[in-house]
């Protein structure tokens, strides 16, 4: 509180008159008296009158007056005092409901944290600067949310609880006055580097107040003011009004929070009606959708008839495909790059998928084609139900081929008949299968019965095997599905074996057992396609060897020549003369050699591996090992 005595009338025409002297002293605050007191000391010609008005000032005042002046002039000067105190008083008292009932009005929070300092500015007029801190849960620091008088950089000044006379006012919630630029800097002697550089660089205040901001016995900040006048003092009784403003502060910023949070819950109470409708309404929309789906589903007749239904029903156009080879297009469906797609699952496995265009109605769309692939899913596992009873079925009837038992219901059930020629083909699957392996099985039987050129055939599958039994009037339909089959197989990626073809009725299990060997021999070969019984050669002598133990037996026949790279020639003359019969013109023709070098690569061989091709069982050792190694290793060169 700033006290301007010379301005009070009295004093100012005692001044004037020469009647007194007088001058303003600071007083430590730890020295204040809580009221208005003085006391006179006389001397032979002056009296000189001591009023402590710190308690309000933090000051006090010694008048000077000439004794012949008498005691009226004390007792006028007292009473001026008082006047001038009790005058700053009341206009303090009225500013500060004034500015109460600004604050406490407020709902806005970002409203009160911007006006405060101005208010608490007028309020305190001889106060220069000031700063509103609160208290940031996140970070644990004391944030300047506000400031006024103060360089644009003090928005970073922020401090730890404990740290500086902020940070210790937080924490102990006792308010602290420092008069004097000395008392001010040895307050701030808990400080971190940063602050500690950042105070370094700023102008010291000569007064400086702190008061805590708290509500409801939660401190929420606080609040400072800072005096730059070289006479500049702040005062318990500022100490007072400052704690009075922090206090109604405080309450209105606590309020504003509360009704700001009441704010945001009746918004989230709103949004959570407006969705929780939303969702109503998609919900009726869904069981619609669900109640028509399943009057189509219900109906007798096959899955492309009830897609035509949904297509012309909602008037939608889209492509569904799936694992059993179903390939349906809506009448006015075009492939596009854009199109969305929607998996249809089973036990969590892809069995099919729909593709269709965006849409604006996006909600619509995926509920449609969300609730239609469970339609399809359940339609797919029947589906699937029916395929495994199929299958067991023509399993059973092949069981009876294989005991000579007829079965006529089964045969003209499965729409197939044993003609004159038969032929048998078993087909194993390479690559990882699906997660469901039962699955992946129906798939390949569903491919391959696609491959399938010959109408009277019978396909099932029995473990991990696909059999095949084909029968027809002539050998020669049977050699031409396996041509046509061929490329087929190639691309689907599958082994597969055939029987040679055969006109007995009891040599069916003996024709499966061909195929299943054959089959092997590709699947140890890490071949696709297809490979006939009788094309085997001398593999059909390697039932129950893996890849590894052929290359192996390879190796070890021919290892000089594949071992070391300067004999690779000496390999190439070898398979060349192999291949040609031990035909030495048609070998060195291959090889573009005359026939004596050819003789001579051919003594060295013998050299090198310690056999001798003219001897009968030596050569057919190095022919074997010469065609097993071509083909299992690929046919690639040992050396690349």
């Amino acid at each position: 509180m700033e006290l301007t005595l010379d301005s009070h009338p009295t004093l100012s025409r005692m001044l004037h008159e020469g009647v007194l002297v007088f001058k303003d002293i600071d007083t430590g605050i730890e020295q204040t008296v809580a009221l208005l007191s003085h006391r006179v000391e006389r001397t032979d010609e002056t009296l000189h009158l001591v009023v402590d008005h710190s308690h309000f000032t933090a000051k006090h005042t010694i008048f000077e007056i000439s004794a012949r002046h008498g005691e009226h002039v004390i007792t006028n000067v007292v009473a001026a005092v008082q006047e001038a105190v009790i005058a700053v008083q009341a206009k303090t008292v009225e500013m500060l409901a004034s500015v109460n009932a600004a604050v406490i009005n407020s709902l806005d929070d970002q409203e009160i944290v911007d006006s405060v300092l101005a208010e608490v500015m007028d309020v305190l007029p001889h106060a220069d600067a000031g700063v509103f801190r609160l208290f940031d849960e996140e970070s644990g620091y004391l944030m300047p949310v506000s400031h006024q008088g103060l360089p644009d950089d003090y928005t970073h000044y922020r401090l730890q609880p404990n740290e500086s006379v902020s940070g210790e006012v937080f924490v102990t919630g006792v308010p602290a006055i420092h008069n004097g630029r000395q008392n001010i800097i040895d307050a701030h002697r808990v400080m971190s580097p940063e602050s500690q550089a950042f105070m370094e660089r700023s102008r010291i205040a000569n007064a400086l107040l702190c008061v805590p901001v708290a509500a409801e016995g939660k401190r929420l900040g606080t609040l400072t003011t800072l005096c730059f006048s070289p006479r500049g003092t702040f005062s318990p009784f500022d100490r007072t009004v400052l704690e009075s403003l922090a206090a109604q502060v405080a309450v209105a910023y606590q309020r504003s929070l509360t009704y700001k949070n009441a704010i945001a819950t009746s918004s989230r109470l709103e949004k959570m009606r407006i969705d929780l409708a939303s969702k109503n309404a998609e919900l009726d929309r869904a069981v619609d959708l669900h109640d028509k789906l399943l009057r189509i589903f219900s109906t007798s007749g096959s899955l492309v008839e009830r897609l035509d239904l949904v297509a012309g029903l909602f008037g939608v156009e889209f492509r569904f495909e799936n694992v059993l080879g179903v390939d349906y297009r809506s009448r006015g469906w075009t492939d596009h790059r854009d199109s969305l797609e929607q998996i249809v699952e089973v036990a969590e496995a892809p069995v099919g998928f729909f593709h269709f265009r965006p849409i604006e109605d996006a909600q619509f769309q995926r509920a449609l084609f969300g609730t239609l692939s469970a339609f399809v899913a359940l339609d797919f596992v029947r589906d699937m139900s029916k395929l495994d009873v199929l299958n067991a079925s023509k399993r059973a009837y092949f069981d009876d081929l294989l005991k000579g038992v007829e079965s006529h219901g089964r045969l003209e059930h499965f729409g197939f008949r044993l003609e004159r020629f038969h032929q048998i083909m078993v087909a194993k699957v390479s690559g990882p299968l699906s997660p469901d392996a039962r699955l992946s099985l129906h798939r390949s039987q569903t491919n391959l019965q696609n491959a399938i050129r010959l109408p009277n055939a019978l396909v099932f599958h029995q473990d991990d095997e696909i059999i095949v039994v084909l029968s027809a009037s002539t050998a020669a339909a049977l050699a031409r599905n396996i041509n046509a089959m061929t490329d087929s197989v190639l691309h689907l990626n599958i082994q597969m074996g055939a029987s040679v073809v055969y006109d007995l009725t009891g040599y069916h299990s003996t024709a499966k057992t061909q195929a299943q060997r054959a089959a092997e021999c590709l699947v140890r070969r890490g071949q696709s396609g297809i490979l006939s019984h009788q094309d085997m050669g001398i593999e059909a002598l390697l039932n129950g060897c893996n890849r590894h133990e052929i290359i192996n037996f390879a190796h070890e026949v021919l290892a000089p020549l594949l071992h070391d790279q300067r004999h690779e020639f000496l390999y190439e003359t070898l398979r060349s003369y192999v291949r040609e019969g031990k035909s030495a013109t048609r070998a060195a023709g291959y090889l573009k050699i005359h026939n004596n070098t050819l003789y001579q690569r051919l003594a060295r061989i013998e050299t090198l591996t310690g056999r001798k091709i003219s001897n009968a069982e030596d050569f057919t050792l190095l022919s074997v090992a010469c065609q097993l190694y071509s083909i299992y290793s690929g046919g690639t060169s040992p050396f690349q």
